[in-house]
């Protein structure tokens, strides 16, 4: 029989909170709200709080809701590598970084507005290093929507 981990951890509102086992972390929407102007949750109910936060490359992932949506993607390999990353932010400005062994590797900066939704493709070149996974941030306001892929090197 196989002895179970069990890790616990105790964080205010509004304190980020990190996964021990994913490494992935939630700002979460009441942080957020201070420079968006809302605490409220919209979308899809406020980051990626009980929401998968692993997964693998080639997978489409959506709006979060409100605050930062964190997302850990298997890549199957280590840097250096390139991959490419499909994104359509609505008409509602979100910003999209992607990380590779805690450096920012990528960057959209805000993106999307009522004249002209935020699509576009980021080339991500991922320097030389051990882990074969990159990390992907998205910082949204109230009501966001947004979708992207990740596409495997």
């Amino acid at each position: 029989m196989a002895a179970a981990t069990v890790a616990a951890s105790f964080v205010a509102p509004g304190i980020a909170s990190a996964d021990p086992i994913t490494g992935s972390l939630d700002i979460g929407s009441s942080i957020l709200g201070g420079i968006f102007g809302s605490t409220g949750s919209g979308g899809g109910g406020g980051g990626n709080q009980g929401a998968p936060t692993v997964q693998s490359c080639n997978a489409q992932t959506k709006s979060g809701g409100a605050g930062v949506t964190t997302t850990r993607y298997l890549m199957g390999r280590t840097g250096p590598m390139s991959f490419n990353l499909v994104y359509h932010t609505e008409n509602i400005p979100d910003r999209i970084v992607v990380t590779y062994q805690g450096r920012t590797v990528g960057d959209t900066g805000y993106v999307g507005d009522n004249i002209n939704e935020g699509q576009g493709t980021l080339r991500v070149r991922v320097p030389s290093g051990n882990d074969s996974s990159v990390v992907v941030q998205v910082t949204g306001p109230n009501d966001t929507e947004w979708h992207y892929t990740l596409y495997c090197p």
